[in-house]
């Protein structure tokens, strides 16, 4: 009678109604709430892109220790937010330096190559790809994005003071100067985890062998992944790290970075893997080892910020 109770429903996923509720990990499906944390009916994995992950990575609870985690770094980003201020980098300089090309210093000008070439890119995407759905939901594409905006606010600064704007330059130079350390940090970021990390793994251990591994490392060393995985860190060098409007860090900018950290995790974790979107599998909240990758991600974060300072201190001197 009993058993016969408790087998009345049969759930088509194993994702339970929310992540957070361990004490309901051994009740019964069908004496469980009837709102599910998966919002599709698909084992966790979107279009079936990630039945290669097990699938105990893909539904079920997350570990207590990642949402203990999260939940006291959004909460310490808050509490502890610095007096935000940024330096106007891209006009500090203004009237001094030389034009280099069509009027336009020779920093004016790489920002604008750089912001174009985003766009190409973007555009790229759009036509190749039929889609350009994944900048806004992967960390890569929040990267690219990042690099656009930071060339096109600063082009737009130093394009407005020449056409006497004055207010409208200063505030594109300081929202330019203000994701500056997002912008390199994201990028390094990227570069080396993708690269580094992911990569390898995707390849030798998550894809078989074959013609399905094949066509996964042709797409990867294509014109649409070779930008936003390889080209984004040199590109991101340009005007934060080298040149003559660069600056140091302050905390103002490392917080910045982190609220950016914050505001992915949040479409990460509350979004994508509610959608079974799983791009980066280091990052399961289902695996108490995502707390290593959480404080390793925050903790390159600020050696970055460290590092990066050395560095232009000592091209500024």
């Amino acid at each position: 009678t009993h058993r016969r109770m408790f087998d009345r429903s049969k759930p088509k996923t194993q994702a339970g109604p929310t992540p957070f509720h361990r004490s309901e990990s051994f009740v019964p499906q069908g004496r469980r709430w009837k709102s599910h944390w998966l919002i599709y009916d698909n084992n966790g994995s979107f279009n079936g892109w990630f039945d290669w992950l097990p699938l105990w990575m893909r539904v079920g609870y997350w570990s207590p220790f990642v949402v203990v985690s999260l939940a006291f770094f959004y909460t310490a980003l808050i509490k502890y937010k610095p007096s935000l201020e940024f330096q106007p980098s891209a006009i500090a300089k203004y009237g001094e330096e030389t034009p280099y090309l069509m009027w336009m210093p020779k920093e004016t000008m790489l920002d604008l190559a750089i912001f174009l070439w985003g766009v190409v890119v973007i555009i790229h995407a759009k036509v190749t790809l039929h889609s350009i759905a994944a900048f806004p939901i992967s960390f890569t594409g929040w990267s690219w994005i990042l690099l656009t905006l930071r060339a096109f606010f600063e082009f737009g600064s130093w394009l407005s003071i020449s056409l006497g704007m004055k207010s409208l330059s200063t505030t594109l130079a300081v929202m330019g100067s203000s994701i500056r350390l997002a912008v390199i940090t994201n990028a390094c970021v990227v570069f080396t985890i993708w690269n580094f990390l992911l990569l390898p793994i995707i390849t030798f251990v998550s894809m078989p062998r074959g013609e399905r591994r094949q066509r996964f490392l042709k797409f990867n060393f294509g014109f649409f992944m070779t930008n936003i995985h390889l080209l984004n860190f040199p590109l991101a060098v340009v005007n934060i790290l080298c040149g003559n409007r660069i600056r140091e860090f302050s905390s103002s900018d490392l917080w910045v970075s982190y609220a950016v950290v914050m505001c992915y995790s949040i479409v990460y974790f509350g979004i994508m893997d509610r959608l079974g979107l799983h791009f980066y599998p280091i990052f399961c909240p289902r695996s108490n080892f995502c707390v290593l990758s959480i404080v390793g991600v925050l903790g390159l974060y600020y050696w970055l910020f460290l590092k990066w300072n050395e560095l232009i201190a000592t091209r500024v001197n």
